[in-house]
């Protein structure tokens, strides 16, 4: 009889120790982890632009139009999805306005910064002649930020020339003057 108690003993503890450890001492829930898409400029400038102000001081002698300003910054804030857009660029275009007569307008775009972060964009920094048609300023921008504000991001230098087509001088109309309005875009490629 010993045998058959043993042997119950044995099943209850084995039965006990089998529900111990059945018993269910952990439990689970879900974290979403959500990385926003995120595409914002901001054209920073602490005054207003204006090109061609120049007086002659002397009779006979021509207007120099070699009138420069580089008071704007790009500032930008980029977070891409490496399959839905791999890459952003910045354009510039005269949206509004237009040049007048005898004058050409000249853009170029200097490197970021270093302020932020990040796949920072790689800037054309030659001259370009700024129109109504779209320049490509600033390329292959990843997920990044330039910091905000005045010497952060990319500066953006405004060059006002006299044009070097014939009899330019001749077609210089002050009655021409003109307000324009740039337009920056941040683009998915």
């Amino acid at each position: 009889m010993t045998t058959i108690y043993k042997n119950i003993a044995l099943f209850l503890f084995l039965l006990v120790i089998g529900n111990l450890d059945a018993q269910e001492n952990h439990d689970s829930h879900k974290i979403n982890l959500q990385i926003p898409e995120v595409a914002l400029i901001n054209i920073y400038s602490n005054s207003a632009i204006s090109l061609g102000n120049t007086t002659i001081v002397e009779a006979g002698n021509p207007l120099n139009f070699e009138d420069t300003n580089n008071s704007v910054w790009i500032n930008y804030s980029s977070i891409i999805g490496s399959q839905s857009q791999p890459s952003r660029d910045i354009s510039i275009r005269i949206s509004e306005g237009s040049i007048p007569a005898g004058v050409k307008l000249y853009v170029k775009v200097s490197e970021d910064m270093g302020a932020g972060a990040g796949t920072m964009g790689k800037a054309n920094s030659s001259i370009q002649e700024l129109t109504d048609n779209p320049l490509t300023i600033i390329t292959d921008i990843g997920s990044a930020y330039t910091g905000a504000g005045a010497n952060k991001g990319n500066n953006v230098q405004y060059s006002l020339k006299l044009s070097d087509e014939p009899n330019t001088y001749a077609n210089l109309d002050s009655d021409q003057s003109n307000t324009l309005v740039i337009n920056y875009t941040l683009t998915d490629n």
